[in-house]
């Protein structure tokens, strides 16, 4: 009498929760949420070749089922089995969310684009910044805004600028003060860095770590231990709902 065997059985389950996983990140467009753009046609290549497998498997399962292959296989080999359907449990219970204001502290905040770039003063849009009084700052430009102003911060003081990104204080900033974050990922949300301004308003403690702000100022500059730091007095502030896409991918 032909048997269920057991061991394709659940291969075949597996990699049908992995195809429904991967096809509902993508549906909802949140494939963006753990990986650069560039790099989404790749896990959607990977979509196609996990159904592959899924039919081979299928393939597999009838023909065990065809020549009565027994499944008796003893209880201890499937758990072999058993990171990949913690795996989906955990990817099914746990909510998809973006990366939040707790993290900065332990990624710490970055004010530069990285050693090698400063050291080879590459300045992309320092010509157009130069020419004008208001820097609106978008996710286009954001890192190239971010690199320049807090390298030369005397370029930039007494110009206007209006920026979107969450709070981030910190233990160790002033009470009237508070950074304005976005992370910037360069391949996935494991390398993500954040960077931000620090923002100067009178009133920054009513303002809760996380929450999404866009904020107009005038660019000024402090001194601390002896080296010109930027930060933004604040003029016009609103709170808004987080982006959509609330990472910036240069």
């Amino acid at each position: 009498m032909p048997q269920l065997n057991r061991d394709i059985f659940v291969r075949v389950v597996l990699l049908l929760g992995f195809i429904i996983l991967l096809f509902s990140i993508i549906t909802t467009s949140q494939l963006t949420l753990y990986v650069h753009p560039r790099v989404t046609s790749l896990i959607k290549i990977s979509g196609y070749i996990l159904f592959m497998m899924f039919l081979r498997q299928c393939w597999n399962l009838k023909k065990a089922w065809n020549q009565s292959v027994c499944g008796s296989h003893s209880h201890r080999t499937y758990w072999k089995y058993s990171p990949f359907v913690l795996t989906l449990l955990i990817a099914f219970i746990l909510p998809n969310s973006s990366l939040n204001a707790s993290l900065v502290n332990n990624k710490g905040l970055n004010s530069q684009i990285s050693n090698e770039v400063s050291n080879r003063e590459y300045r992309p849009l320092a010509d157009e910044l130069r020419q004008t009084n208001f820097i609106k700052v978008s996710d286009q430009n954001f890192l190239g805004v971010m690199s320049e102003i807090n390298r030369y911060p005397k370029e930039y003081a007494g110009k206007e600028i209006e920026m979107k990104g969450f709070i981030f204080k910190g233990s160790a900033t002033s009470p009237n003060r508070f950074s304005l974050v976005r992370y910037v990922i360069g391949c996935c949300v494991a390398d993500a860095s954040p960077y931000g301004l620090l923002c100067e308003i009178k009133d920054a403690a009513n303002y809760t770590d996380g929450n999404w702000y866009q904020i107009q100022g005038i660019i000024e500059t402090n001194e601390y231990q002896g080296k010109e730091f930027p930060i933004i007095k604040i003029t016009w502030v609103k709170q808004i709902d987080a982006l959509f896409s609330p990472y910036v991918f240069p």
